[in-house]
């Protein structure tokens, strides 16, 4: 028998439990069974991911409760197994899977709490990227600031919450007395970013949210700034708008700073 069909078959057994092409390869033994000795195999396997999965997710796994979250690995294993060589992207479709399957999906803070734990964990495992320095953003000359562009480093990540779930987090996280989840008035933006190896996360208001996206969207900071005028007296605007994106630089979540002209293609800071 060749290695590759055994890996192969053998792999088939632990993900599928389809154990006709691997009993023939087992050897006898008088002791036990092939089929006793291959389910150790099949119950480490998902013992394993298991393990992983609470600790991907160490606060959605306290809201839910060991049996409850032991039910729903069972159904996400079987609707996602494990694709990748690295087990640290088992969990990515796990949101999604609290949100959209049932009895979970009746409970939409359990998916909330398993996004907000997610891109706490995509910062850390972001590619790195330039980040632009306070001194840069300071050294722009006024007349370039209409046409300035500034880029997300690629460890920035944003979720919109119907849930105070950061709250909620943070009181787990903290060992405080367990509570239920809230429901906001309206969604909030939260912003996720990593400095140096330690990731962090705040809430944005209104005018913080529109200027966000008006940065994702790579919309100049005059444009920004025309944006704001539903949100804040004009002549408050400007100052904001560079309040702002100057402690975006200065958390690192600003990759670089670009001028964009006709007559200047790019600068980069």
């Amino acid at each position: 028998m060749k290695l590759s069909y055994l890996q192969e078959s053998f792999q088939q057994y632990l993900m599928h439990g389809d154990e006709s092409l691997m009993l023939p390869s087992i050897a006898k033994d008088d002791t036990f069974s092939a089929q006793r000795r291959l389910k150790v195999y099949f119950d480490a396997y998902r013992l394993r991911l298991c393990e992983i999965l609470q600790l991907d997710f160490p606060k959605t796994y306290i809201l839910m409760g060991d049996e409850h979250f032991s039910e729903a690995f069972i159904q996400y294993l079987n609707k996602h197994p494990s694709q990748h060589f690295s087990v640290r992207y088992f969990g990515q479709y796990f949101s999604n899977f609290l949100r959209h399957t049932a009895p979970y999906s009746q409970y939409p803070a359990l998916a909330e709490m398993a996004d907000f734990e997610w891109a706490i964990a995509f910062t850390i495992d972001a590619e790195d990227a330039s980040i632009a320095k306070t001194e840069d953003f300071t050294s722009i000359s006024p007349e370039n600031w209409p046409d300035l562009v500034f880029n997300i480093h690629p460890a920035v990540v944003s979720q919109y919450f119907h849930f105070d779930t950061p709250l909620l987090w943070q009181v787990i996280e903290n060992e405080e007395p367990m509570r239920a989840p809230i429901k906001q008035l309206s969604p909030v933006r939260w912003l996720f970013w990593r400095k140096g190896i330690k990731s962090y996360f705040k809430s944005c208001n209104a005018a913080q949210d529109k200027m966000f996206q008006g940065v994702l969207a790579k919309l100049p900071f005059g444009e920004l700034c025309e944006n704001l005028l539903s949100f804040l007296p004009e002549n408050e605007i400007a100052a904001f708008a560079a309040q702002t994106l100057y402690q975006w630089v200065q958390d690192e979540m600003i990759s670089s700073i670009e001028l964009i002209r006709e007559d200047v293609l790019s600068l980069s800071c």
